[in-house]
């Protein structure tokens, strides 16, 4: 029946045309199809007559605000000639797909399985097109540029470019939801980097003009409409009342959606009763692991800790605690397994000897742990152990000491000194001590990079040699091979493969024994780059001091200075009661061509070798 006549219909939904043309003619359903030849567009708000519009007009819709407005109704009715139906590639290479809310409704298109013809994207769009109609949804309305997205899809299918791709069809209005008013810690915010040692203290430090906290203002949301006309509703936000006071120490800056309160100085931050303030000092009569956990307040911060807890019996910082602030002042004795860092620590009690402080300045009244400083005071050091620049002991006994300068008032016995500059005593009252002055070489190992360059010197020199056998061997014969190729190509004839590859290899030769030539001067370079930098560590050695302003040694004290290269030691027993003040070392020249190095010893010594002390004093 099809063949003989065109069944065109207008219809609001041509799928129960299909059905009932399939009733009448008796052809099943499912071996009929439509094209879509037209469509037309109404609307109207509420009981209003409806309004006819062209398709060039729907882009009315896209005007958000129009598109919002109450009772707004839209019905489209569809021109669509009915068919056999037949395979069409096309539908089958398309694939709608919408959002959950339906406000956006996207075709994905296999596009190897479509082939390129001139009038391909009108075939696509009535494909789409159909697949809207059939889901209930309205065509032409919202697509925005829909159209030129199927233009530049057609492209693609003719130069094959990809075989997938996606087009937005249509977009309806997505809500945007209220925003609840809310009070943002940010400050709290760093603690969820921190360790539950950490948290446990409950310290939490920030910089000047750091936002601490937030406050988000209340915001009414916007309704939104998706593809089928339905209106998004929103809920309207949350009110809270954040009842918000703060002292001088933290600015509230309000803006349009929020207000922040920032931070005026660094510190940490402190929370009464919704009062906040930034404070820069904590006062603690003990420290306890279990109640404090670890303080980090960071070395910058400006934080202050002061610990008073002067006990015979108990510590004031106990075992486990780790801190790291700007300032720590402690009265009471330090345990063990403790950690302290910060810029300045003063102590006045006992340090563990399982205890360990790193700071730029240091005071201990007795030490018996380790210590990594710049600038370390002690007034008994008590087999403890010291790292640091300058170092003044008014007491040691079975200490352990490295550091450029040294002074202590009152050396006991078994204490071992290493120093890079210079050590000055007061006075040497006991034995067993050793004073070694050293190399300040920052943990640098010139005597095994010295060892290694000479190595990788002598496998150059081995490679270099063996070069130089293998050109100087074939030089003559090469020379004349590349006159005979010469030769024949200026009379046309075919150079031999061989020569070209006996002369490349000759090339090849030559560039290798440049290359290791460079490298040889490379790492000759880099040898007496080492051995300058040694010589200039040696020649400090040279001004290396031990002074003892008595002039009165016990038993069994000894001094060693230690070169690198060559490696010597140059070791001197101090006789008990002798009388020395000053002992360094001194280079003398046997002849023109020798020089050697001996022990200098002087019954006074010069006051600019104490000059650092003087002026530290002052």
């Amino acid at each position: 029946m099809l063949e003989n006549e065109k069944i065109i219909s207008y219809t609001s939904n041509p799928y129960q045309e299909l059905l009932a043309v399939a009733s009448r003619t008796n052809i099943d359903v499912n071996e009929l199809d439509y094209h879509l030849l037209a469509f037309s567009t109404w609307y109207r708000f509420g009981d209003e007559e409806w309004k006819k519009i062209s398709e060039k007009e729907l882009n009315i819709f896209e005007q958000d605000e129009f598109f919002l407005k109450n009772n707004l109704q839209v019905k489209q009715e569809y021109k669509i000639e009915i068919i056999h139906n037949a395979n069409n590639n096309v539908a089958n290479a398309i694939k709608l797909i919408a959002n959950k809310n339906l406000t956006k409704l996207i075709a994905e298109i296999e596009l190897q399985k479509i082939t390129y013809h001139e009038k391909i994207a009108l075939e696509l769009l009535q494909n789409i097109y159909k697949k809207m109609i059939k889901l209930k949804f309205l065509i032409g309305i919202r697509i925005f540029d829909f159209k030129k997205q199927l233009i530049e899809t057609a492209s693609k299918i003719k130069s094959s470019s990809s075989n997938f791709t996606q087009v937005t069809i249509a977009k309806g209005i997505s809500p945007m939801q209220a925003q609840d008013e809310v009070l943002i810690f940010n400050y709290k915010e760093k603690t969820k980097n921190y360790t539950q040692d950490e948290k446990r203290s409950g310290i939490i430090t920030v910089d000047e003009n750091e936002v601490i906290l937030t406050h988000i203002k209340a915001r009414n949301g916007k309704e939104g409409r998706d593809l089928n006309l339905h209106f998004l509703k929103v809920l309207d936000p949350v009110q809270n009342k954040f009842n918000i006071s703060h002292t001088n120490a933290i600015e509230a800056k309000e803006k349009e959606d929020r207000i922040e309160y920032i931070a005026q100085k660094k510190g940490f931050v402190i929370e009464d009763e919704n009062k906040y303030d930034i404070q820069n000092t904590l006062d603690f009569r003990e420290l306890d692991f279990k109640k404090i956990g670890t303080i980090k307040a960071g070395l910058d911060k400006g934080v202050v800790i002061n610990v008073k807890f002067p006990s015979d019996i108990h510590d004031a910082i106990n075992s486990g605690i780790k801190i790291e602030c700007q300032e720590l002042n402690v009265e009471g004795n330090i345990a063990a397994n403790t950690y302290l860092n910060a810029i300045k620590i003063n102590i006045k009690g006992i340090t563990h000897s399982k205890s360990k402080i790193n700071a730029e300045e240091v005071y201990v009244k007795t030490h018996r742990g380790h210590i990594d400083a710049k600038e370390v005071n002690i007034d008994l050091l008590e087999g403890g152990k010291v790292k640091a620049e300058i170092v003044k002991i008014k007491k040691s006994l079975g200490g352990i000491i490295e550091a450029d300068k040294i002074y202590i008032e009152e050396v006991l016995t078994n204490n071992v000194f290493t120093f890079y500059q210079n050590i000055v005593l007061e006075k040497c009252q006991g034995d067993n001590n050793k004073f070694n002055a050293k190399i300040k070489s920052l943990d640098r190992n010139y005597t095994e990079e010295l060892f290694i360059t000479k190595n990788q010197i002598l496998q150059a020199d081995q490679k270099i040699d063996l070069l130089k056998r293998s050109i100087n061997s074939s030089q003559q014969e090469v020379y004349a091979l590349k006159k005979k190729v010469l030769e024949l190509k200026n009379s046309n004839q075919t150079i031999p493969l061989q020569y070209e590859k006996i002369i490349k290899d000759f090339d090849l030769y030559n560039q290798e024994f440049i290359k290791w030539q460079n490298q040889k001067n490379k790492l000759e370079y880099d040898k007496n780059q080492i051995l300058q930098d040694l010589d200039n560590l040696q020649n400090e050695l040279l001004k290396a001091k031990l002074i003892n302003k008595s002039g009165k040694w016990s038993n069994m004290n000894e001094i060693k200075f230690e070169f690198l290269n060559p490696r010597e030691t140059f070791f001197y027993a101090i006789e008990e009661q002798e009388e020395t003040r000053s002992i360094g070392i001194i280079k003398n020249s046997i002849d023109d061509k020798e020089t050697i190095i001996e022990i200098d010893r002087k019954l006074d010594y010069d006051e600019k070798d104490i000059q650092w002390l003087l002026a530290s004093k002052g």
